[in-house]
């Protein structure tokens, strides 16, 4: 016959598995506090990144991009797409329809874009940027994705159909040889512009001898939408 266990073993017996279930219980705490730390962060991180009507990139995004970019020493190609004459266009429509038209359009952009890999940002309120893992044929791909744009657009909020046209602009990165990632967005900021002085429904791609006169900052928003 067992011999009875004292009343101290047991005690002893018993706070010594408090213990451990006390340890476990924290450990298992704090690794979910963990988790939903970093969760919270990189839906932050996420978040910063992200334009709120559209869902696409923001500039924020863009410089991330070109960082990871440069990172891997690989060259892009940033595509500018300006649209055209927009105050013409709200005034016609109002500005909750072009809201309508701007998140169809960014739809259209991603859509082309996507076939080449290429990630889609918002710069502003009527311009997009797409970032070219491979700028070998980037003067076609920016062709594709004005012609996307021009496409007649049916609006919940507009009478008829509303056709907005866009210019765009070219500029290529090269790790190895830039010192700098956002001279690609210079480059295509210069080449757009002079996109908009060809004429609406216009590509450019940088030219760095004829624009390198076209110098200073990109144009201020107020200097963008007009042909």
């Amino acid at each position: 016959m067992w011999a009875p266990v004292s009343t101290f073993a047991q005690i002893t017996a018993v706070l010594a598995a408090l213990t451990i279930t006390a340890a476990i219980t924290h450990h298992l705490t704090r690794h979910r506090t963990a988790g939903r730390y970093r969760a919270a962060v990189t839906a932050a991180v996420s978040a910063a990144r992200r334009d709120d009507l559209t869902g696409l990139g923001n500039r924020t995004g863009l410089h991330a991009a070109l960082a990871a970019a440069v990172e891997r020493r690989r060259p892009v190609a940033v595509i500018l797409i300006n649209l055209d004459d927009t105050h013409t266009v709200v005034g016609r429509v109002g500005h909750r329809a072009f809201d309508e038209l701007l998140v169809l359009t960014a739809g259209r952009v991603q859509h082309v874009a996507s076939a080449a890999g290429a990630p889609v940002f918002r710069m502003r309120r009527d311009e997009f940027a797409v970032v070219l893992p491979h700028p070998g044929d980037a003067a076609g791909h920016a062709a594709h994705l004005v012609a996307a744009v021009a496409e007649p657009t049916d609006l919940h909020h507009a009478r008829h159909p509303v056709t907005v046209t866009a210019c765009a602009g070219v500029g290529v990165f090269t790790p190895h040889a830039d010192a700098d990632q956002r001279r690609a967005l210079v480059r295509a900021d210069r080449a757009m512009r002079a996109a908009k002085r060809t004429g609406r429904g216009a590509t450019t791609v940088f030219d760095p001898i004829t624009m390198r006169g076209n110098g200073g900052p990109p144009a201020a928003p107020a200097d963008r939408g007009q042909a």
